[in-house]
């Protein structure tokens, strides 16, 4: 009989350790799923629209690309916060009553709507991601500071 509990009592142990493994990634799953929607919500802003906010000094224009990049041509009077330094500096924008707007390079504007999000969290809600972004703003021949 102690024997036969041990086993028993074993695999108890293990169908408890499968389950609640099972719910730890189903919640993981769901938290991916949940932070995917927030970033593809993020509110997307045209380079025309961010011209006329600019031409009216109403936007500060935040670029989350790497600082090289930032170094080698940048959006006239966008300030740099590379997108792993956002959550760290969000600081900086709590008084900003601008509107914000984030551009990067990459597809979908899914870097600076992840720094909107990010913004977001640190009490500073509201930011916009530039579409197209850096890509699609030199693509037009817009003006480039360096």
């Amino acid at each position: 009989v102690p024997r036969f509990m041990a086993r028993l009592a074993a695999k108890a142990l293990a169908l408890l350790i499968a389950v609640a493994t099972a719910v730890a990634a189903s919640a993981a799953v769901a938290a991916a799923g949940r932070e995917e929607q927030a970033i593809r919500n993020v509110p997307r802003i045209s380079i025309d629209e961010l011209k006329a906010l600019m031409q009216k000094n109403a936007v500060l224009v935040i670029d989350v690309r790497d600082p090289d990049s930032f170094k080698k041509g940048r959006i006239p009077g966008s300030v740099n916060v590379d997108f792993t330094q956002v959550l760290k500096e969000a600081g900086r924008f709590k008084d900003e009553k601008r509107t914000i707007v984030t551009y990067c390079a990459c597809a979908r504007e899914m870097t600076s709507a992840r720094a909107a999000v990010d913004l977001a969290a640190q009490g500073i809600p509201g930011a916009r991601a530039l579409v197209g972004g850096w890509d699609e703003w030199v693509q037009r021949g817009e003006k480039i500071e360096r």
